[in-house]
């Protein structure tokens, strides 16, 4: 069933495809704006502290999370040896093998969850920290942490189960390598971004409100566009083949994509409503959630 919905067809599906697109964005903004998510509905204890550890502690772990961002995807845009990776040409219609050099790397959804995850923890650093000093954390602040967190962790875990459970088998049904996969950085950013932001989730005090429902969708659907500009004006290639719009199951494939973030989301927020219920019992599920979905080593080395 997939092999046929990964196909084209008679008709290109990209106006299809849009319609749908913008029809869920459209609906994702309606919420947003209707739930009262961009007005601060938690305090800066809250936001900025931990009944866990202390703030030194919290605001070193935020700090530090964010820092190895920065390094990775550092690395990842300046590193002269670059990577080699198959990815769908835009005019040819095939996959293709490339090699790929220089910041240009970054334009995948891998990185572009890694830098969300930066800022996630970049802010609520500097919230812990002004705390810390006793100042006062600006709204701003206060109102886009949860919100940068909750949407980090679903994206998170889309990133985590789509390489572990899509593309490494994928790749390998078709003949191709999977060792780029298995760089220390993609490492990093396939399987570290959960386990860092599920320890997050674990001292935190930030809670995961239903009204943040459409944020993880809407950074999505940010990405598709910016997936069609990089095809279309600036490297001609589709970085992920599932994302050609014009596939006979685009339609379908966007469709469950924006429908796992979504419920990605759920997760995360059954996750902290256990956390605040039970935190011993929320670290097993995490770690045992975080091991199952991960996958640190290249099964074509056995």
């Amino acid at each position: 069933m997939l092999d046929g919905l990964m196909g084209y067809g008679d008709r290109d599906k990209g106006p299809d495809t849009a319609l749908l697109t913008l029809a869920f964005l459209l609906l994702a903004l309606f919420f947003i704006s209707e739930s009262g998510s961009l007005e601060a509905s938690q305090t800066q204890e809250q936001v900025a502290t931990s009944s866990i550890v202390s703030d030194a502690v919290l605001g070193s772990f935020r700090v530090a999370c964010s820092v190895l961002v920065v390094i990775t995807l550092s690395w990842v845009a300046l590193d002269p040896r670059g990577s080699g990776d198959f990815p769908l040409y835009f005019k040819e219609r095939e996959l293709r093998p490339r090699k790929v050099v220089g910041p240009t790397r970054l334009a995948a959804f891998t990185m572009w969850h890694f830098a969300l995850i930066g800022v996630n923890f970049g802010v609520s650093g500097a919230a812990t920290w002004i705390h810390a000093s006793g100042g006062m954390v600006p709204e701003w602040i206060i109102v886009s942490s949860p919100i940068l967190f909750s949407a980090s962790y679903a994206c998170a875990i889309l990133v985590t189960c789509v390489v572990s459970f899509h593309i490494i088998g994928d790749n390998l049904a078709k003949g191709h390598r999977v060792s780029h996969l298995f760089a220390w950085y993609e490492i990093v950013m396939h399987n570290a971004n959960v386990a860092l932001l599920g320890i997050a989730l674990l001292v935190n005090d930030m809670e995961v409100e239903l009204a943040f429902l459409a944020f993880p969708a809407v950074f999505g659907i940010g990405y598709v566009a910016w997936a069609a500009i990089y095809a279309n004006f600036i490297s001609g290639v589709f970085i992920y083949d599932f994302m050609d719009y014009r596939k006979r199951g685009a339609p379908v494939i966007y469709l469950a994509l924006l429908f796992l973030l979504t419920s990605f989301f759920f997760v995360v927020m059954a996750l902290d409503r256990i956390a605040e219920w039970n935190l011993p019992l929320a670290a097993v599920i995490i770690s045992a959630m975080t091991w199952k979905i991960s996958t640190i080593k290249d099964p074509s080395q056995g």
